[in-house]
């Protein structure tokens, strides 16, 4: 025990030089906690929000070719899919079988394009759950021509009133408020008092968009779509329920309704998706089902699956020229692409930057040292000549560099995490266009244990190296040759 008692009083000797060296270490701690915490609550946010708005990680497609040679997306059968999931091992939370195509909802002169998803209501019974309803309801949903819409969609269509001003309305509130400004000898604050009326304005814009909510439940929206032989068809659903979200991807209603002004037969669908409750390692457990099923299906190889969307491979396949039903296994981070890959980016770049910081740390820690040993010539002669040891001399030297990585790791991970709970408390949900990155708004934040276990145990060997060398310099001085040095 007395050996660390001694290296952290000889840190405690040095404050100024041990807070310089503790605080670069902390410093790239932290920026690594902090870049790859942040990124890691992007991806993981953007992998639940896709994952909710499409229902799966693991999704299953088939096409097939009518006789006119027309491609169509149409899953038939998945009885030898349901028979490998159990044999898989995968831990799920749900499986959706949904129906989804592109449609142009018309009320009135006004129109707008969005996702139509075919909801099995019986089955599929979460959706009805998540979705945070404004008027209307949810339920009932089966078998009828209802349809969900969100409020934006609400708002696109002219079903109600818009909630938030344009930017040119809030020029022309700002230019008005300036000539007002102006005329009163500039006695209020123009930024803060345009700012204060712009939420005013927004919020009775608020109030009035929910006040007309309950009133357009049940009125009749349009849809322009294509059946899956290519051919135009309109259907008509029945307002059932207005939904707020800041993902605004699609609009629900009955599978079987929708399969019906489709073409599809009753009980089809057109994507499967498995809901998994670890979504990590998402390659792997597609390949596991790949190899379970391949088979049972005639599959698209992993090898063209591999970093590209659905929509690119069923575009590949409609040149090809196939008989029969090809499967496609995918997941959902070949849907997301190029946003994991530049996020992932961000996290390697974050960690070369640590590295380069513990890097010049390192440079300092053996130059420092070699000062300090300098410096105690004559304090190691001493304890050369009581009896102490080489390997104790070394050791001491050693463990002064791992209380110094320690002191700086920890309190710089800490802060890290500190750091990001504060921006977790922020709410960014006026940025729209960051939606499918916030979870409910906020950033999120994921640290992996194991890269961060991996940093500390780094940062030890790094440090503990770099005071080493000078330390076997120090514990080979004779003890005389020592004690005649002249400081």
């Amino acid at each position: 025990m007395i050996l660390p008692k001694i290296a952290l009083r000889n840190l405690s000797r040095q404050k100024r030089r041990s807070i310089l060296l503790g605080g670069a270490l902390a410093f790239g701690m932290f920026i690594l906690v902090v870049v790859n915490g942040v990124t890691g609550g992007l991806v993981s946010s953007l992998q639940k929000n896709f994952s909710n708005m499409i229902s799966g990680h693991i999704f299953f497609l088939q096409v097939q070719k009518d006789s006119d040679g027309k491609m169509i997306d149409m899953i038939t059968d998945d009885a030898a899919l349901m028979a490998a999931i159990k044999p898989s091992k995968l831990v799920y939370t749900d499986l959706t079988r949904r129906t989804s195509i592109l449609g142009t909802v018309i009320f009135g002169a006004d129109a707008a394009s969005r996702s139509i998803t075919g909801i099995d209501w019986n089955e599929d019974k979460k959706l009805a759950s998540s979705l945070k309803m404004v008027a209307g309801s949810a339920t009932a949903m089966a078998g009828s021509d209802g349809i969900l819409i969100s409020s934006t969609l609400a708002e696109l269509i002219g079903l109600l009133p818009k909630k938030t001003m344009s930017y040119t309305e809030r020029a022309l509130m700002r230019r008005d408020l300036k000539v007002e400004w102006r005329a009163g000898g500039k006695k209020f604050d123009l930024e803060k008092t345009l700012d204060a009326k712009i939420k005013k304005t927004e919020a009775d814009l608020k109030q009035k968009q929910l006040d007309t909510a309950p009133k357009v439940i049940g009125e009749t929206l349009v849809v322009q779509l294509s059946t899956i032989h290519g051919q135009q068809n309109v259907a008509e659903f029945q307002v059932k329920g207005i939904f707020e979200t800041q993902m605004d991807y699609s609009a629900y209603v009955d599978r079987d309704k929708l399969d019906a002004y489709v073409e599809m037969p009753k009980g089809s669908y057109n994507l499967f998706g498995l809901v998994l409750k670890d979504y990590s390692n998402l390659e792997a457990k597609t390949m596991i089902l790949q190899n379970l099923l391949k088979s049972k299906y005639s599959l698209v190889p992993s090898a063209k699956v591999n970093g590209r969307s659905a929509d690119t491979i069923l575009g590949d396949l409609k040149k090809e020229d196939f008989k029969g039903t090809k499967t496609l296994i995918t997941n959902l981070n070949n849907e997301l692409g190029s946003f994991v890959s530049i996020l992932t980016g961000v996290q390697a770049a974050s960690f070369v930057l640590f590295l380069i910081v513990i890097g010049v740390v390192m440079v300092g820690l053996v130059n420092t040292y070699r000062i300090v040993i300098f410096e105690r010539t004559k304090e190691i002669g001493t304890m050369r000549a009581v009896g102490t040891q080489r390997k104790q001399v070394r050791n001491l030297f050693v463990l002064e560099a791992l209380f110094l990585a320690l002191a700086g790791t920890i309190p710089g991970a800490v802060l890290g995490f500190i750091v990001l709970k504060i921006i977790g408390l922020f709410k960014f949900d006026a940025f729209t266009e960051l939606a499918y990155f916030l979870d409910n708004g906020h950033v999120g934040y994921s640290i992996s244990p194991v890269m961060l276990v991996a940093s500390f145990i780094m940062v030890i060997i790094f440090t503990v190296l770099a005071a080493l060398i000078p330390a076997r310099q120090a514990a080979r001085m004779q003890p005389a040759e020592a004690l005649r040095t002249q400081l």
